[in-house]
């Protein structure tokens, strides 16, 4: 098995371009020799969709296969106004796209559409291209160019007739008939006895699956993962690294509570084939996962030797899992497949007997897209794909109603201007749910993007770190009234200026790493004007992890936050990593401390304390910041926008004024942290507010933050049920604090 490197961190410095673009499921990056010589790899994100629509011809390629087993699930065609041209899976060859004649695919619709506007031209009130229930089979990419587009009055839409109705599918279904039991030699090496009579399987060249052609595999809703030890299902689910040479080999950690654990291998291991074992963890840092060849095991001995060094190396009782295992296929979720007879073996659920299996087969991405507008996707359901699911760029593209799952890469992934992603469902996605960027940063020119009222959860599961639900790089993106949940990492990562994020609901997220937050953003002074505002997070951080609510790291400036209520995180609920001109108000944390020696608010100088390090990486972070400082201090724009903003002094390599002055870049001046209130579920005098270090002497305001202990929930009757509003009668409306509209957070119209 090729070892792949997931999850490549992205807390890097950020020097932006004039505008931001994705590229699909590739992310291109800039590589800074400096940083990367002392921290290994400091990565910069450029999004391009160059090169990636592939086969974008002049005449749509029919990429979707018929399904004509099954009728369509709708009674009759909804009436729509204006003009409407007809697809159906079941429909006979030939149609010319009348109710009566429908098309059979999406690429027809697109020839038929351009065909009107060349003869005719695209007709008042637009075209709606209605796609009956049914499923359409996607064995290639569905492209479309500039000349797909539609205009302001003559929009373009591709809706199904029924909500989720058409799907289109990049995969195949396998029945749990057609899978065997294993034979007595195969049982041998599974170690598990119960597992045993379980684990069944199927030969994937009898449906002309080739090797390294499987993407995913699927039963119901649940992505299975290959087999693996210690199961994913245990408490504490990772082995943990001990001494070694900290670049690949390593001894395995059996002390403590993780002896009975690691001791087990000395036995289990007996039945591992070592040729094919692979590890996956976060080796080197808690906010790093990789994924690596093991090149020599040494069960005895517990002794592991990588195939390659980590990107941070190896470090001490670091998390990390043994996959791709035959012998651990053993519970349900896990499957193994043998490569060189093409052999799938699935640990299937109990109920399996009328189920069946799912693989993602579709090699790229299901739409691809470049210089579109005026086009709209609606009430699809996009699913399977070992690409990506929907990458487009140009302006007013609405996505809306649709649903994705089951995409090994980004389901959504959209650059441009007037951009609307709303109303869908998107889940089991290997890398980012939704990706999006646009709008000019030097002019502060909006990119007019919306993200809105989605259901989205379980993404990163491939690429388990600094994959996000929303992935935003741009000016003038909001992202509002959505649910995210159940991530190893972070929900929302943000660069950019005059961004909202706002009625948000996130938990459960960060569930497997540290140093990081549900929200997070870093080490920038080109993100003044970014509003968080009525977000409620809680329940961040699994077992052993050490998350944030908030996070602005490394210095990042200008930004606001008011109106967040953040509950249940298992570190800081709001860290702040220097910076300045940060205000920090009317904000509720609830159960603080959580674990003893946290606390709501944490304020520490460390962009200073990077520059009093001469030579540095941290130095040379902290000089980049003020240079791009000064590119932007040089845009009226950006002087008329942000008062005091042109008074900054960029710190430089040779600066030899007063290191002190506040207004030099990397002193965290003129931040507001006020009117917040913290809530203790438990007596103890621990602190809950800290400004730490040298940030003391240069916060504007720090005042009137509130704290209580609440141990009966009086102050706070529904905590128990998750109701987080503060009684009526509260002392802390009279000092201040601002009641936030908790009714109004999250989806809307459930």
């Amino acid at each position: 098995m090729n070892e792949s490197t997931l999850g490549m961190n992205y807390r890097m410095f950020f020097k932006p371009k004039v505008i931001y673009h994705l590229k699909g499921d590739c992310i291109s990056m800039r590589i800074n020799k400096r940083i990367f010589a002392l921290l290994l790899a400091c990565l910069f994100c450029v999004f391009a969709f160059a090169g990636c629509s592939g086969d974008t011809g002049s005449t749509p390629a029919d990429t979707t296969v018929a399904d004509t087993t099954t009728p369509p699930e709708y009674e009759k065609w909804p009436e729509i106004e204006g003009t409407v041209i007809y697809v159906d899976s079941t429909a006979e060859e030939g149609g010319d796209g009348t109710k009566d004649a429908p098309l059979r695919s999406i690429p027809e619709a697109q020839v038929k559409i351009r065909e009107i506007k060349s003869s005719d031209g695209l007709p008042e009130g637009g075209i709606t291209v209605l796609i009956a229930s049914g499923e359409y089979k996607v064995t290639s990419t569905m492209n479309f160019t500039e000349e797909d587009s539609g205009a302001a009055e003559s929009p373009i839409r591709y809706m199904s007739a029924e909500k989720n109705g058409a799907v289109f599918n990049g995969g195949i279904k396998i029945p749990a008939s057609d899978f065997s039991p294993l034979d007595d030699e195969e049982k041998a090496l599974i170690n598990d006895e119960a597992a045993k009579d379980k684990v069944v399987k199927i030969n994937l060249n009898d449906y002309g699956i080739a090797a390294g052609s499987i993407g995913d595999v699927f039963i119901g809703d649940e992505r299975l993962i290959p087999s693996r030890y210690p199961n994913i299902t245990e408490e504490d689910p990772f082995l943990r690294t001990a001494t070694g040479d900290k670049e690949t080999t390593f001894d395995i950690f059996a002390a403590f509570e993780f002896e009975e654990q690691a001791l087990a291998i000395k036995e289990r291991g007996k039945n591992w084939d070592l040729d094919k074992l692979c590890a996956g963890g976060y080796f080197g840092n808690s906010w790093c996962f990789e994924l690596k060849t093991v090149e020599s095991f040494d069960v005895d001995l517990l002794k592991v030797t990588l195939a390659s060094k980590p990107t941070y190396g190896i470090g001490t009782l670091e998390k990390f899992y043994f996959y791709n295992i035959f012998a651990e296929t053993d519970e349900f979720g896990e499957y193994y497949l043998d490569s060189d007879s093409m052999t799938l073996y699935v640990c299937p659920p109990d109920d399996f007997e009328d189920g069946f299996v799912e693989i993602s087969l579709l090699k790229n991405y299901m739409i691809s897209g470049d210089k579109l507008s005026y086009i709209t996707f609606d009430g699809i359901d996009f699913t399977l794909s070992k690409g990506n699911g929907i990458v487009l760029s140009g302006n007013n593209i609405t996505i809306e109603n649709c649903k994705l799952s089951k995409i090994k890469n980004d389901a959504i992934c959209i650059s441009g201007s007037d951009i609307t992603i709303q109303n869908n469902e998107i889940y089991q996605v290997g890398a980012h749910a939704v990706a999006v960027s646009g709008g000019v940063f030097e002019t502060l020119t909006p990119a007019n993007i919306l993200v809105h009222n989605n259901l989205i959860y379980k993404w990163a599961q491939v690429e388990r770190t600094y994959k996000c639900a929303v992935y935003m790089r741009g000016c003038g993106i909001t992202v509002s009234h959505n649910e995210m949940y159940d991530a190893p990492h972070e929900a929302i990562d943000y660069t950019g200026p005059n961004n909202i994020i706002e009625y948000n609901e996130i938990y459960n997220v960060c569930m497997e790493t540290n140093d990081c937050g549900a929200i997070y953003s870093m080490r920038s002074f080109d993100q003044y004007g970014t509003v968080l505002r009525y977000n409620l997070i809680h329940d961040i951080g699994g077992p052993g992890s050490g998350s944030m609510g908030v996070y602005w790291d490394d210095g990042l400036s200008g930004q606001t936050m008011y109106g967040n209520i953040i509950v249940n995180t298992t570190a800081n609920g709001m860290n702040i990593g220097g910076g300045r001109d940060n205000v920090i108000e009317n904000n509720l944390f609830i159960n603080w401390p959580p674990n003893g020696d946290e606390y709501a608010i944490y304020y520490d100088g460390r962009a200073r304390s990077y520059a009093d390090r001469p030579g540095s990486g941290q130095e040379q972070q902290t000089v980049e910041m003020a240079d791009r400082l000064a590119e932007l201090q040089k845009q009226q724009e950006w002087l008329d926008a942000f008062p005091g903003y042109g008074d900054i002094i960029p710190y430089t390599y040779d600066y030899a004024g007063d290191r002190n002055d506040p207004m030099l870049s990397c002193n965290a001046t003129n931040a507001i942290v006020r009117n917040n209130v913290a809530v203790k579920v438990k007596n103890t005098d621990t602190q809950v507010y800290r400004g730490m270090g040298i940030v003391t002497e240069y916060l504007g305001i720090w005042e009137n933050n509130m704290e209580f202990i609440d141990a009966d929930h009086v102050m706070i009757p529904g905590f128990e049920n998750g109701d987080y509003t503060i009684a009526e009668d509260s002392e802390v409306f009279a000092n201040g604090f601002e009641r936030i509209p908790l009714e109004e957070i999250g989806r809307i119209g459930e």
